[in-house]
């Protein structure tokens, strides 16, 4: 056991270092450990504990603190004694860093050579004595502690400047700027300097120190001082050769493009000349950090007129970034031969070598904090630029980077860098090629540049011959292939994804496998078939590692070209069976997700039953309607892709049951085509299972979006193939809601013929019991005998259907009876009740989140206002009408907008 006060107060057992908290308890310990083996009383204990002002109950609260330090810090390895109205720590003086570093001291005066006994002692000392803790004694405490080793490390420079000049300056440097007034310490540094052969900047260094002294105390140099001052002159050393002016940085690229605000943000952090500065920029591979990096230095190079150091440091251990010190010494002007031996001294020679000096560092490709900071220039105005593939945050904690975060190039850039590689007709010429080419690439500079490059080469090969083939290589990387490795993608992108841990680059793999960039979090989880919590750790060793960006909340973001690379490394590392259960797994993930939203936000729908979800599955659970329609929100985009995803896999159920499962949100948003888009691939997928069901909800939802589009012929035909399969299935509230459906479709052109539909379908309803099919069948009568000019029944019927959707609480249902009701009222010239009915109905669809359905509403109150000669009302309605359009995209906001600009025209 060693007890250590010579920093943080911390117990050190078994190679294992644990701290000593709270305060109370480390100061305690302390001042027990000050005087160990002897017994500190208590009244002396408190003042060291709480200072002068000892609060009542301190004794009691002292009582426990050594009853903690006996039972938590000291185990069975000492003890505290209780003697003399005091206390003792009964341990061994060398269990004690302070007693040990001063026997260490002593016993340097009585051997031949000193140095390993000095070196021993001041290896101790782990950061400022007593770090961190309260109170006059322990302030005391330190400055008498930090008195000795300075004295000490005087002593130990003394022996070694005659030895290793180098390793004196490194350890003497830092001691100057902690005691810029101790001429003792000054001579000491000139003198190793000196001896090291550096004796300009000995002389300098003491024309700085008397300056000092004549600012600061009004004085000059004491007679030790200037004694050294004197050898020096009389040493006829005095002219040092010329510093070598170090120029490593390779060519930069020719064609390079946009980052104009990073550019800037670089350029105003290097002109800090007060103060050595660190920037570290990171990002995806392949995204130009490289390139940005080199664009700046060699921009900025007059800047730094004492040289450019660069490192490639992507194939070096990335704990071990030393290894670069003796190249970066020696480009410094250090020989072989004054190269010290040890790290640490390489390094503080290496930051002695930079002091004074303005130099450019540029660390490129960093594979970890840990590798950068022995290289790192601390001196002021000098500039550490570093690039990394994984994060490197821990930068701005230790060393204050600024941090730099690079993303795929903006479009206007992308066409830009294709530009400056082809010239301008090429891309003007074809500028839909030019397009998909920025597209398949991802905005990814070295992609485009690798694509690119081969245009450059092949003057007669057509952009759109090129798009096509990236086009047909959707799957794979190959169009991305290069002989050089520095320029292949898999190479660039494989460099980060060697450097995973094993369950994370698992996890990559799998990610491969989902068909979009965006995926929540779960659907990670259940690719990999891991809980939620382990995916977030793992996702976090993929988002330092630049591969994947995490996007609150839970969300995970995959470069196109990245995820291709997954898939590619997921076909090599992955069985078949292994990839065909991770995509059922996540198919489950948006079935079962997708239904449990639908009856969160839609309780009035009809929901599947599904079979259990594979074992792995993490399906969503949501909290309520708002987070249910967010989640469907953002999950629809991926629909289209999920649906073709399980098609080829052969997961026919999930496609039909997928597009279902999505159907009413994406209605009550107005995606007409998109819902025939998908509805067209889940019918053919129920046709494949033989599923006469499902290809009758399939053609029902088909027509129901032929109707919203106008496409009457289309909508009757998919209706009826749906009666004809609903015939013989036994499902009467199926039928009649296709009947229900059919009449709209028929209500522009044969409302007789709707009307019986509608009726049909209202005695369903009644014979199956099901009263919210029976108020919408009702509702539905309404309108139709409203067309029929039958206004009395009418009004019977929308009204009786308000009343039952109000009682059942649907109230997007009800939202629509009222709308009914008022479009009758109007039509019967009860223009103030209209009003009413209309603004009831657009604020319970707007609440219930049926935004299409209340913009319909909005125009048609809009009508009722202008029948009412309130034209100013009129035009408001239609206002926010258009904004509701807007928000579900919806091109009939461009119609109403031309409406209200035809009431403004004079």
């Amino acid at each position: 056991m060693l007890i250590r006060l010579l920093g943080p107060v911390e117990v050190e057992r078994s190679g294992q270092t644990r701290p000593v908290r709270p305060p109370q308890v480390a100061l305690a310990l302390a001042a027990l450990a000050w005087e160990v083996g002897r017994v500190v009383p208590v009244d002396t204990l408190l003042a060291r504990v709480w200072g002068e002002q000892v609060p009542p109950g301190a004794r009691r609260t002292l009582y426990t603190i050594i009853t903690r330090i006996r039972r938590d810090v000291l185990a069975d390895e000492g003890a505290v004694v209780r003697r003399l109205g005091g206390y003792l720590l009964d341990v061994d003086e060398s269990a004690v860093d302070v007693p040990r570093f001063r026997g260490l001291a002593d016993q340097a005066m009585a051997v031949p050579d000193p140095v390993p006994p000095l070196g021993a002692a001041l290896a101790l000392w782990r950061g400022d004595p007593l770090t961190g803790l309260p109170g006059e004694w322990a302030e005391r405490a330190r400055h008498r502690l930090r008195d000795e080793r300075r004295e000490l490390l005087l002593r130990w420079a003394r022996v070694v400047t005659g030895r290793d000049a180098a390793a004196a300056v490194a350890a003497l440097s830092p001691l100057a700027e902690e005691y810029p007034l101790d001429e003792l310490v000054a001579a000491a540094l000139i003198e190793a300097l000196h001896a090291w052969g550096r004796t300009a900047e000995a002389l300098a260094h003491f024309a700085q120190v008397r300056r000092t002294l004549a600012e600061e105390l009004g004085v000059e140099p004491g007679t030790p001082l200037r004694r050294v001052h004197r050898k020096l002159l009389r040493s006829g050393d005095t002219v040092e050769t010329a510093r070598p002016v170090p120029a490593q940085l390779p060519v930069g690229l020719r064609h390079f493009v946009g980052r104009s605000a990073e550019l800037e943000r670089l350029a105003a952090i290097g002109e800090q000349p007060a103060a050595a500065a660190v920037c570290a920029i990171s990002g995806p591979p392949g995204v130009g950090k490289s390139s940005l990096a080199l664009r700046w230095a060699h921009l900025h190079r007059d800047r730094f007129p004492d040289g450019q150091l660069y490192a490639d440091l992507s194939t070096i251990d990335p704990a071990d970034g030393a290894v670069v010190l003796p190249r970066f010494l020696g480009a410094l002007g250090v020989t072989e031969a004054q190269v010290p031996s040890g790290v640490e001294a390489q390094i503080g020679l290496y930051r002695s070598m930079l002091d004074c000096r303005r130099v450019l560092v540029v660390l490129d490709d960093a594979r970890s904090a840990t590798q950068v900071r022995p290289l790192l220039a601390t001196a002021p105005g000098c500039l550490t630029l570093v690039t990394g593939r994984s994060e490197l945050s821990g930068l701005a904690v230790t060393a204050g980077a600024h941090l730099v975060s690079l993303d795929v190039l903006p479009g206007d850039d992308a066409h830009d860098l294709l530009v400056a590689w082809l010239g301008e007709a090429r891309p003007a010429a074809e500028p839909e090629a030019t397009a998909n080419i920025i597209r398949r690439c991802g905005r990814l500079p070295l992609a485009l540049a690798i694509v690119a490059a081969q245009l450059a080469q092949r003057t007669d090969l057509p952009l759109a011959e090129v798009a096509a083939d990236l086009e047909r290589a959707d799957a794979d990387l190959e169009p991305f292939a290069h002989s050089d490795p520095a320029i292949d993608l898999r190479h660039v992108f494989g460099r980060s994804y060697r450097d995973l841990p094993v369950a994370a680059a698992r996890l990559f793999r799998r990610l491969g496998q989902h068909p979009g960039p965006h995926l929540p979090l779960s659907a990670a989880a259940s690719l990999a078939a891991l809980p939620v919590g382990r995916t977030r750790e793992l996702a976090g060793h993929l988002d330092r590692a630049n591969l994947v960006e995490i996007r609150a909340p839970g969300r995970l973001r995959l470069h196109d070209l990245l995820r291709v690379y997954a898939s590619e490394q997921a076909r090599t590392a992955d069985t078949r069976a292994a990839r065909r259960s991770a995509t059922r797994r996540l198919l489950d993930y948006y079935l079962h997700s997708a239904c449990a939203a639908n009856g969160m936000c839609y309780p009035h729908r009809d929901n599947l039953l599904l079979d259990p979800p594979a074992r792995g599955t993490v399906a969503e659970r949501f909290a309520g309607p708002a987070e249910a329609l967010w989640w469907y929100a953002d999950a629809s985009a991926a629909l289209p892709a999920l649906l073709a995803e399980a098609t080829a896999a052969g997961f026919d159920g999930h496609a039909w049951q997928l597009a279902w499962a999505f159907a009413e949100f994406m209605q009550r948003r107005g995606l007409w085509e998109e819902i025939l888009r998908t509805q067209a691939v889940a019918l053919a997928a129920a046709e494949r299972l033989g599923d006469r069901l499902a290809e009758a909800r399939c053609h029902n939802s088909i027509a129901r979006a032929h109707v919203r589009l106008g496409r009457d012929g289309e909508a009757v035909e998919h209706f009826e193939r749906a009666v004809e399969l609903h015939r013989d299935l036994g499902e009467p509230v199926l039928r009649a809601h296709v009947h229900l459906g059919l009449t709209v479709a028929l209500s522009r052109t044969r409302p007789d013929e709707a009307l019986s539909h509608t009726l049909h379908a209202l005695e369903l309803f009644r014979q199956a019991g099901d009263v919210g099919g029976e108020a919408r069948a009702l509702n539905n009568s309404g309108w139709l005998r409203a067309q029929l000019g039958e206004y009395d029944e009418a009004l019977a019927d929308c009204r009786r259907a308000q009343r039952l959707l109000a009682d059942l609480g649907y109230a997007q249902g009800e939202g629509h009876a009222w709308d009914s009701v008022a479009h009758v009222l109007h039509l019967k010239g009860d223009y103030a009740e209209a009003v009413a009915c209309f603004e009831r109905a657009a604020e319970l669809l707007r609440d219930c989140d049926d935004p299409h359905a209340a913009a319909e509403t909005l125009v048609r109150l809009g009508e009722t206002h202008v029948a009412a000669g309130d034209i100013a009302a009129a035009l408001d309605a239609w206002k926010h009408a258009a904004e509701f359009f807007d928000a579900v995209g919806d091109a009939q906001a461009a119609k109403v907008r031309d409406r209200i600009v035809s009431f403004h025209r004079p």
